[in-house]
């Protein structure tokens, strides 16, 4: 591997299981972080609660940054509490409970983009992070686009994963995971696609027995 690719881990106090998810969904949560441009004392809306927006939660409330969540999952919402969420709900019934100061979307769901910039002060920052989304439309123009701007997810960086390595020094950023061996890998994909790990947000590491 070329030198300038490669990234020490070293100083990580998480075992190996837990450094493939860092480096995955744990990368992207950053990468979308730093995008809102969000600083201490803000006030951040989360939506949707995969261990991509788990891992940007734990960053934010190290920094100072209060998180607000929101999920269909019950189960979602009370682990986004028990890691330091100021508010956990669902945004789609009853909105968010604050003005907001940046936002990130995690769902390919293009209803959720108008929702979330009423939700959102004027030059606040809504950030799209799936790789793909669903139609949308802003109807209300003046009362929900003006003022504010939508940034999208496209593309993760080294300087970005270097930073979030620092963090996971002193910050838990083990996401959870449940260990496969090669062999068993259709049984992992069934298990995951129906929500039946024994982790429940686990992000899956194969290994040989």
């Amino acid at each position: 591997m070329e030198a300038d690719a490669a990234l020490a881990l070293g100083n990580v106090p998480l075992p190996i299981e837990e450094l493939a998810p860092l480096m995955c969904p744990g990368v992207a949560g950053h990468c979308a972080f730093r995008l809102t441009g969000a600083r201490p004392g803000d006030r951040l809306g989360l939506y949707g609660f995969g261990p991509t927006a788990d891992s940007l939660l734990r960053v934010a409330r190290h920094l100072g940054i209060e998180v607000y969540v929101s999920s269909r999952s019950g189960h979602n919402l009370r682990r986004a509490l028990e890691h330091g969420a100021t508010w956990a709900g669902n945004a789609a019934e009853s909105g968010m409970p604050v003005t907001l100061d940046a936002s990130v979307i995690f769902p390919p769901a293009g209803e959720l983009v108008e929702p979330a910039l009423h939700d959102l002060a004027v030059g606040g920052t809504l950030v799209l992070a799936p790789v793909s989304m669903s139609r949308f439309e802003i109807d209300d123009y003046t009362g929900t686009l003006w003022g504010r701007d939508i940034r999208t997810l496209y593309n993760v960086n080294r300087r970005d994963a270097a930073e979030l390595i620092e963090l996971a020094a002193h910050v838990d950023l083990a996401l959870g995971t449940e260990v496969f061996a090669f062999e068993d890998l259709p049984e992992a994909m069934i298990r995951l696609r129906h929500g039946r790990l024994a982790a429940a947000n686990a992000v899956l590491r194969i290994v040989d027995r």
